[in-house]
């Protein structure tokens, strides 16, 4: 076998010793001959010369740079023909990769002129491994280390992509081939991953991944021995200033480490699960927020792949620092965002957090929630979490209140028009939040305020767009409120008309007071000035800084600020001009007065028209003629801004006018809605012209009963038209008869008559008195017992036919008119005696006038509920007609609270809730809610309690009238004559004295008196309370010259119940300093006798009662029953009801009046028992309306079930 001979260095030439450039080009001809050659075809044995001259000191450290990168060139392909030996000594190599670290750092210059040399030496050491024999030096420690630093400084990211490779391939080499890597090279490498670096040079970050993931067997063990040397630290000892910061620096590379190499930290994540569990706040916190930031890599396995980190980072919610636990809300944004999977967990730590004891976390909790994207929050986040939200607008710290607010209505934007084209779920899950927002008015803080009008202006309803859009959204938006939203956003918008008119009045004043500058007037006008900006200045958060920077304003107050100012509250101007002249306002401000820009900031945000302008108002006029959709929204909208805005509205009565001359054309019920609450405010503004009338008369006729309603309102308002008036009432007179089509709409158009046009309704008055309570109240048409279903005892008023409607809308006609002559009170009284009469007899005859008895059950529950809710409004803000209302008749009242059917009793209360509200009511009225203790649905009588509790809550602190507590004493008054209590008579003798009640009896009463207590008791009023109590043994009723025991018995009930509360509380009863007088229409002093001692000695209560009491939930002897004891539900059938009233009756209206109390019976003979009507307190609904939804009221905004409007009582009077 031949072998062929190996090939033989040619180059014979000496390299050392002469000029740079000789040297120079023997170096370029050997390494163009060395680089040709292949390893196994050369004799090495020829190398012997060159090999130990290009070692040569003159060489490898020659003052050209040429010289020395071709040597090094040379040298490295030496390497690689040797390979796997090298041909030199451990001395030279160690010379060798001196000189070879120190020329690839020219690697970073590529404009260099021996850049491809420099690329030749990298990718030389890189592919032949050669870079590898510095790991078999000794001492080379500080080479290796510059090799590192100089790599990691050179790379860039301009540079080639091989020439990245082979950098990384290179350290790899070394990293792999090492037996152990020098700290400081570890730190290289570790440095890389900080974000200062990373900016710096994305280059060198990269390359330290690289490192990072394909060297990690290798790494790991020094990447977990540098965090742990330093994360031991603390658990040792508290940490310096210096340590922490240390320890900061350690965490967040921790995190990036995460982000390029985490494999990296294989055993690193156990010790920061270990850090959760340390005592040192500082160390907790890092590991809260390095772990959720890991946690929330996109491509982050770190929750599944350490499941008991992951739940002891999840604990960290509850940490029992609050910093610790804002840290961990802080990683959640992301976490969210880029962990979905993980939503639930987190969803559930998030809303444990709204309600965090502390205010700072609840506050950081509700600002995350406005860090989130839409998509994110509606996919991600569950609604219910989001709800928490909202029930954070009514937290108790404010900065609590404005995150949520914020949050809330940055979300809303964004869903927006997910929300304007319908989408169920954006509906769903964000339609809700503006309502959140406007429900925070009712707290009615200023501060709160500005917030609220803030989030309206800027994010809920923005100021951009164009008008078409801007109409839009309101009515979106607009549409999506609540009740209570509504009314809420209608307040900000009347905060914007109170705030114009301040600025009007500011600006006038400063005017007079410019003119006034040394005259005799001007410090009258300084003083008035003063004091303007006294009353304006309570509007803001701060009053007295707000008072004195608004005298800082009148200083700097000049034509340009008065023009400017003027701009903003422009209805005619376009919004992006308001939008301007705002911003000018302010920036001047800025730059003259920049103490009073805050302030500023809020007047130019309300008094700026951008939500409500004219041109808005047109594109909502619009909007009735057009689809149905949102609709009734735009007309209730309208509205009210016919009311707000009377004379941005007034400008328009034209266009209105001009939608109901086709009276099919959509929206003229909305149309006609809306003038005629604009007539009832603004009258003299309608339009008089005879072409406007007649529009509006073709819908008497013509229209459905809701647009006769409406139109009649119109014409009776419009000024000098009694004319008209006057045909229309005469028509409708001579049409009244119980058989006529027309009868509804007749008696519609004459309620309104009444009440708008009384002087007119008056000629006819003595007609239709007659005609309703003679023709129609007080007779049946043959057919009305069998319009309805005999079984049932209600149907809606959808349901309702003419005929009952007309019975109602009669007893209407007759309440209108006495409404209208409150004023006068011999007239007053003089109407409303017979009307009185007429209400009493329906109430106390369960809704019946009729002699035959044969109205139905439908028709009577109505008659029932409209004269009891007839009597409550004819008492609003009427001193004449409450004084009208005697103890007898209110007893009366107060039953229907207990009505067997259900839409009877919510009807009355409801009402009488309303009224209380808005401070119409005489507070007497209060007592009759307590009598829905017993009330069976749960649901109403959680509505009630919670209006109690917050009629409770708004009493002012030192209110010396006690509303309140005196109404223990008004509701013991109706409890001592209700119709289910009495003490027993012996059966042996009917005319002895009274036993003691019942246990059955004073269990049920307890329950109206816990009621009370439950809702107006409190720690500060309690003794009051018992005091009052205690006072009903010392007094009698007022009509009565006997003692009652009832009375006494509850007084003794009360006085128990109220002890047991306190005891239960840790409330201290002490007496009472001051007096107390009680209501003298229901109770008279007692006259000193022994009599009086002996009642204020006595217990009223059973020893049977109180033993029974002590033990509820014990085992106990049980109590022999009295007689003939009732069942809890069961009562004797209503007897005050009948007994007492009939139509015959003569009218009792003088103040003492008796009351229905029971006169002792003789004993009766046993007759055949017939069942019992179940008593009200206890009665099943008869006729549950299916559609009724229960709303929380705890805000104090009632939620209305709907019913027609002709039902109910005009409430604008």
């Amino acid at each position: 076998m031949v072998t062929s001979a190996k090939t033989k260095l040619q180059f014979k030439q000496k390299l050392t010793g002469g000029s740079a450039a000789e040297v120079l080009k023997k170096l370029k001809e050997l390494h163009s001959e060395l680089k040709n050659m292949e390893q196994d075809t050369v004799d090495t044995n020829s190398f012997a010369a060159v090999k130990k001259e290009l070692v040569d000191t003159s060489i490898v450290n020659h003052k050209d740079k040429g010289v020395r990168i071709y040597a090094a060139c040379c040298i490295a392909d030496l390497l690689r023909l040797y390979a796997p030996d090298a041909p030199y000594s451990k001395t030279s190599l160690k010379t060798i990769f001196r000189l070879f670290v120190n020329e690839l750092r020219h690697i970073a210059t590529p404009e260099n002129t021996y850049y491809n040399q420099y690329s030749y030496l990298l990718e030389s050491l890189s592919a032949v491994k050669s870079i590898v024999l510095i790991t078999d030096l000794s001492n080379a420690n500080e080479i290796t280390t510059d090799l590192f630093r100089n790599m990691f400084d050179d790379v860039r990211p301009q540079q080639a992509k091989n020439v990245h490779i082979s950098i990384s391939e290179l350290l790899e080499h070394v990293i792999m081939e090492t037996s152990s890597l020098s700290q400081e090279i570890v730190d290289i490498i570790l440095a890389q991953f900080l974000h200062k670096h990373k900016l710096d040079n994305p280059a060198a970050y990269r390359l330290a991944c690289d490192l990072g993931n394909h060297c990690a067997e290798k790494l790991q063990r020094y990447v977990f021995q540098y965090f742990s040397d330093i994360i031991s630290t603390a658990g040792s000892e508290e940490l310096s200033a210096k340590e922490l910061n240390d320890f900061k620096t350690v965490h967040q590379l921790v995190v990036e480490l995460n982000k390029g190499a985490p494999i990296l930290l294989l055993n690193v994540i156990p010790q920061l699960e270990e850090e959760l569990k340390l005592t040192d706040v500082n160390v907790r916190s890092l590991a809260v927020s390095s772990l959720g930031q890991m946690f929330a890599e996109k491509t982050s396995q770190l929750a599944s792949q350490y499941e008991s980190t992951w739940k002891a980072w999840l604990l960290r919610r509850n940490d029992k620092v609050p910093s610790v636990r804002i840290h961990w809300l802080e990683c959640l944004v992301n976490l969210i965002k880029a962990q979905p999977t993980l939503a639930k967990d987190l969803n559930e730590g998030l809303a444990e957090r709204f309600l965090d004891p502390e205010e700072k976390v609840r506050s950081v909790a509700c600002k995350i929630i406005g860090e989130l994207d839409y998509e994110t929050s509606l996919h991600h986040v569950q609604k219910d979490t989001l709800l928490q939200v909202g029930h954070r607008c009514r937290d108790k710290k404010k900065s609590v209140i404005k995150e949520a607010i914020t949050s809330l209505s940055v979300l809303y934007n964004q869903a927006y028009p997910e929300i304007e084209n319908g989408t169920q779920a954006s509906l769903s899950h964000f339609a809700w939040m503006p309502s959140a927002i406007l429900h925070a008015l009712y707290v009615n803080d200023p501060e709160i305020q500005t917030y609220v009008e803030n989030a309206v202006y800027t994010t809920i309803l923005p100021p951009h767009g164009t008008v078409s859009a801007r109409a839009q959204r309101l009515i979106v938006t607009f549409a999506t409120l609540d009740d209570k939203g509504r009314t809420g956003l209608l307040s900000v918008l009347r905060r914007g008309v109170d705030s114009r008119q301040a600025m009007n009045t500011t600006m006038k004043l400063l005017k007079m007071q410019a003119d006034a500058a040394g005259k005799p007037e001007a410090e009258a006008i300084d003083k008035k000035l003063a004091d303007f900006f006294k009353v304006f200045s309570e509007k803001f958060p701060d009053p007295v800084k707000a008072s004195q920077l608004l005298h800082k304003y009148a200083k700097v107050h000049d034509e340009k600020f008065r023009q400017s100012i003027t701009d903003c509250m422009d209805s005619t101007l376009p919004v992006r001009e308001i939008r301007k002249a705002g911003k000018e306002t302010l920036s001047r401000l800025e730059n003259i007065a920049p103490a009073v820009l805050e302030l500023f900031s809020i007047i130019v945000e309300r008094i700026c028209l951008t939500v409500i302008n004219k041109e808005v108002v047109s594109e909502l006029i619009r909007s009735l003629g057009g689809a149905a959709e949102h609709r009734q929204e735009a007309g209730e909208l309208l509205r009210s801004i016919s009311l707000i805005y009377p004379s941005i509205f007034e400008d328009h009565l034209g266009d209105m006018i001009s939608l109901l001359r086709d009276r099919d054309a959509a929206g003229a019920s909305d149309t006609l809605h809306t003038l005629a609450g604009f007539a009832k405010q603004f009258a003299r503004s309608l339009p008089a012209d005879s072409q406007s009338k007649e529009v509006i008369q073709t819908f008497l006729e013509a229209g459905t009963i809701l647009q006769a309603t409406h139109a009649t309102i119109v014409l009776a308002s419009i000024k000098d038209n009694e004319e008209m008036c006057q045909e229309i009432a005469q028509t409708a007179v001579e049409r009244l008869q119980d058989s006529s089509p027309h009868l509804l709409r007749d008696l519609t158009i004459l309620s309104q008559l009444a009440l708008y046009t009384p002087q007119v309704f008056e000629t006819v008055s003595s007609s239709v008195t007659t005609f309703v309570v003679k023709s129609l109240l007080m007779t049946n048409i043959p057919e009305e017992a069998s319009m309805y279903d005999t079984t049932v005892d209600w149907v809606e008023a959808s349901e309702l036919n003419e005929y009952t409607l007309s019975k109602i809308m009669g007893l209407k006609v007759l309440v209108n008119r006495a409404i209208v002559l409150a004023s006068d009170q011999v007239s007053a009284q003089d109407a409303a005696r017979p009307l009185f009469k007429l209400l009493w007899t329906l109430i106390a005859q369960d809704g019946e006038l009729v002699k035959e008895q044969n109205s139905s059950n439908v028709l009577k529950s109505y008659l029932r509920l409209s004269a009891a809710r007839f009597v409550v409004k004819l008492c609003c803000s009427r001193p004449v007609y409450e004084r009208m209302v005697t103890v007898f008749d209110f007893c009366h009242l107060a039953l229907i609270i207990q009505d067997p059917v259900f839409r009877v009793r919510h009807g009355l209360a409801k009402r009488i809730m309303k009224y209380i509200r808005k401070k119409e009511l005489h507070v007497r009225h209060l007592a009759v809610l307590f009598l829905a203790a017993h009330e069976p649905e749960v649901e109403w009588r959680k509505i009630i309690r919670d209006f109690l509790v917050q009629t409770s809550r708004t009493q002012e602190s030192g209110n010396k009238l006690m509303h309140n507590e005196l109404t223990l004493a008004r509701l013991i008054h109706l409890l001592a004559n209700h119709p289910d209590f009495a003490a027993k008579l012996p059966e042996d003798d009917a005319t002895g004295p009274h036993e003691s009640h019942s246990i059955s009896d004073l269990n049920l009463s307890a329950k109206y008196i816990e009621f009370y207590l439950d809702t107006m008791a409190n720690s500060e009023n309690i003794s009051l309370i018992f005091y009052i109590a205690s006072l009903l043994k010392t007094v009698r009723f007022s009509n009565l010259h006997e003692p009652n025991e009832n009375l006494y018995a509850l007084s003794d009930l009360t006085q128990y119940l109220i002890q047991e509360k306190s005891r239960s509380h840790n409330w201290t009863l002490t007496s009472h300093p001051g007096q107390v007088v009680l209501p003298r229409e229901l109770y008279s002093s007692l006259a000193a006798s022994e009599v009086s001692v002996e009642i204020s000695k006595k217990s009223y209560l059973s020893a049977e009662w109180v033993y029974a009491r002590e033990h509820r939930g014990k085992a106990e002897r049980k109590p022999r029953p009295p007689p003939q004891e009732r069942k809890i539900g069961q009562a004797a059938k209503r007897r005050s009801r009948s007994a007492s009233v009939s139509g015959d009756e003569e009218d009792s209206s003088e103040p003492n009046a008796p009351v229905p109390v029971r006169a002792k019976r003789a004993k009766k003979a046993k007759v055949e028992k017939t069942p019992e009507t179940p008593t009200r307190r206890m009665a099943s609904r008869a006729a549950k309306d299916k559609a009724a939804v229960y709303k929380d009221l705890d805000s104090g905004e009632e939620e209305e079930v709907e019913e027609d409007e002709f039902l109910e009582s005009d409430e604008d009077n």
